[in-house]
């Protein structure tokens, strides 16, 4: 139950908190220790006690002094930049932010909120501190983790901290309408739909091109009906078989296999084919693009495989 208002709070936040506006709230120890505090009042008062007022002064002094020092610990942050690595399914990836501040101390044990459903952050208690001493800017690698292919934007990213004593937690938001995108996950299937075809090159005929013989053209490839004809010396240059393009699609006929591996399967199919240098091209409900090949050709039929049916 306290997870779930937990994580109520915190949907709130991010929906109507401001940007680069800090919040601080207490901690389940935090509250504990301002009841505790409040117990030891009592306690020092109704006894005139002056031991249990001294030492429910020391922690209040402890429950303040937490507070403050946990907002001071944020206090100054920016972020610069973010960048998100498309990433495939159950494939590890890297999210990059970049951070400046006006904070001399720098900032220490900070950890990241995000809400996504597409990937996660590979160790939920990933933390990490800024230490801004000779540098402008500072930049962190996050490792993260694809659990569901798709594409959305993340407006928000919430930097949060418990130092120095986990009493308090202060947490900022920032803008960032950082676009998202995981691939379908790469398996060796082959349960898609191809269509694959080779030139049928028999080396008769007109299979083969004409160019005037020079010194030390070999003697079998003279076209010698042609030097009868026309008293010139030619060689016959054989045309290599050359690889059709290639067309990746679902398989509306397979019924044993679901829409998600048969993604999978054409993932790793361009993959196969872009490093082969084969020129292939995706047919996918009613999206057809047309074969090609180069970096840029493969990252459009990979983001295209990401939206399909979302």
């Amino acid at each position: 139950m306290l997870i779930n208002l937990k994580k109520n709070f915190f949907n709130k936040m991010e929906s109507f908190g401001r940007s680069e506006q800090l919040y601080i709230i207490p901690t389940a120890d935090g509250l504990k220790l301002l009841v505790l505090n409040l117990i030891l009042l009592i306690i020092g008062l109704v006894y005139a006690n002056n031991y249990v007022l001294l030492f429910n002064f020391i922690l209040f002094c402890l429950f303040l002094g937490s507070m403050y020092y946990t907002h001071f610990n944020l206090h100054g942050l920016k972020l610069v930049s973010a960048r998100f690595s498309p990433m495939h399914v159950r494939e590890s990836g890297i999210f990059t932010l970049q951070f400046r501040s006006t904070s001399a101390l720098g900032h220490y044990f900070l950890g990241l909120r995000i809400k996504n459903s597409l990937f996660k952050i590979q160790n939920s208690k990933f933390t990490f501190s800024i230490n801004m001493r000779d540098q402008k800017t500072f930049k962190i690698d996050i490792p993260v983790a694809g659990i569901k292919r798709g594409e959305q934007v993340l407006n928000k990213i919430c930097i949060e901290t418990l130092f120095p004593f986990h009493l308090f937690r202060s947490f900022v938001y920032f803008k960032s309408a950082l676009p998202i995108i995981v691939y379908p996950e790469r398996k060796d299937l082959k349960i898609h739909g191809a269509s694959v075809a080779l030139e049928d090159k028999s080396h008769d005929g007109d299979d083969f091109i004409l160019n005037d013989f020079k010194i030390g053209d070999s003697l079998k490839r003279v076209h010698w009906k042609k030097l009868a004809q026309t008293n010139r010396w030619y060689s016959k240059n054989l045309l290599t078989p050359t690889v059709l393009p290639v067309m990746l699609s679902i398989d509306n006929t397979s019924t044993q296999k679901g829409t998600e591996e048969q993604l999978s399967s054409i993932c790793f199919a361009l993959y196969q084919l872009h490093f082969q240098n084969a020129r292939y091209g995706l047919t996918i409900g009613n999206i057809v693009i047309p074969p090609g090949h180069s970096n840029m050709h493969l990252r459009h039929c990979l983001h295209t495989l990401a939206e399909y049916g979302n």
